[in-house]
């Protein structure tokens, strides 16, 4: 007989447990699905709680962001913004250039800095922090060479939704293509 309840209580269990489990995948579940934006030779896949927003970059050729962080100016506050510049001088020394006055500027504090692959291009990877009007963020730029134009994908959010959202930038950076 004790057997019989034991056994009794493990099946409940066991199908207690496969109930919450469900119950877990499926309020997890949340229907994204992947979008695409292609411009100017670049095409990037995203997940759909993410849109096309404005950047603030005169040099901007696409800009995502996170739907829920668009402010009333239809700028993102978790951002995705791909540029184009054109080169002056050697690419590396370019690039190189752009953080120089970082150093001079107690708004930004450079983390890291390195070398990188995207589309099987050569990459410069910059991450930083910034201040700016008592908002702090952080922010990886990764910067890629081709046509004699620069090119830079820089994702930005605010410190405390950075490492949150970075899965979207990395995913975009390995699924990217570059025509």
């Amino acid at each position: 007989m004790k057997n019989v309840i034991l056994k009794g209580s493990v099946v409940v269990f066991v199908l207690m447990l496969l109930f919450i489990c469900m119950a877990s995948v499926s309020a997890e579940s949340n229907d994204t699905t992947v979008l695409t934006l292609s411009k100017s030779g670049i095409t990037i896949n995203y997940p759909s709680d993410w849109g096309y927003s404005d950047a603030l970059s005169s040099y901007s050729i696409m800009a995502i962001s996170k739907a829920d962080s668009v402010d009333s100016f239809g700028i993102g506050q978790v951002n995705i913004n791909i540029e184009k510049k054109p080169i002056e001088g050697e690419f590396a020394t370019f690039v190189n250039n752009t953080y120089a006055p970082m150093q001079n500027n107690n708004n930004y504090d450079l983390v890291s800095s390195g070398s990188s692959m995207i589309d099987g291009n050569d990459a410069l990877e910059y991450v930083y922090t910034s201040n700016e009007n008592g908002v702090q963020k952080q922010h990886k730029a990764v910067w890629f060479e081709k046509g004699g134009q620069a090119y830079v994908l820089l994702y930005s959010a605010p410190i405390d939704k950075f490492e949150s959202n970075l899965y979207v930038f990395d995913y975009i950076l390995s699924d990217i293509q570059i025509t």
